[in-house]
């Protein structure tokens, strides 16, 4: 197994959730027991897409109980006697091992995962994370050369990864809010229209820093029209006032 891991630092780590808790893209290889033509394979794949029922394999740290999970593709790229590579777009919690396994428990034989890459975790891509020897390499050069250059490039802002609509708050609202407060309609610059009650939002001062994340209490068309009231109740603040 191997592939798109999101690691957090510091303050940064009280965000992984919102991260590393989204959609996963996989690619991976799945053997059967026995041969199986193309169209079985689609066929097979096709009962497998959509809402699923599984129950985590045993080597998981959960309970093994059922649980839904959604499937929202599931690819065969390429077929080699019993083996089969595939695509599979799936929600956070889905377990690409119990699913091979129950693939071929529905095909009438026997299958299990052989290889698994995890290439996208919600906007993450492949193509733009590093591997452990660049990082080695980056903090290496920080460490004995000063050069943080390809440190930088590693690590980024961790509000870049979110992918929540934006609340914008008045400047002296970021101290309130680290020290516990919610977020009142007095304190609001502007909400996104876009914004729907009940989802997760990003906040930002209206200095463009970033503030943590909360839950939208109300539509922004319809925040932006309040004068009281608690509007966004805050889970994460991520900002801390400079010393």
């Amino acid at each position: 197994v191997s592939g798109v891991l999101p690691v957090a630092l510091g303050r940064a780590t009280k965000l992984l959730q919102y991260i590393a808790g989204k959609r996963k893209v996989y690619v991976g290889i799945c053997k059967f027991r026995r041969e199986l033509s193309p169209t079985e394979v689609e066929l097979l794949f096709s009962r497998f897409t959509g809402e699923i029922e599984q129950t985590p394999p045993k080597i998981s740290a959960v309970k093994k109980k059922k649980r839904k999970r959604f499937v929202y593709s599931l690819k065969m790229l390429e077929i080699s006697g019993k083996k089969v590579l595939f695509r599979a777009d799936v929600d956070a919690g889905t377990y690409i091992r119990a699913l091979c396994v129950d693939m071929g428990k529905a095909a009438g034989t026997e299958a299990f995962m052989e290889e698994l890459r995890r290439v996208a975790v919600g906007h993450i891509h492949e193509n733009s994370t590093h591997t452990m020897q660049e990082l080695a390499d980056a903090y290496w050069l920080w460490k004995e050369k000063g050069d943080e250059t390809l440190l930088r490039k590693c690590v980024v802002p961790v509000d870049t990864l979110l992918d929540f609509r934006r609340v914008i708050v008045k400047k002296n609202v970021p101290e309130s809010l680290a020290s516990g407060a919610q977020l009142m309609a007095p304190g609001l610059v502007v909400a996104e229209p876009n914004v729907k009650k009940g989802e997760n939002v990003s906040i930002y001062c209206e200095d463009g820093q970033f503030i943590g994340v909360g839950t939208a209490l109300f539509d922004g068309p319809e925040m932006n029209k309040m004068d009281k009231g608690k509007i966004v109740k805050t889970e994460r603040i991520h900002w801390k006032k400079a010393k």
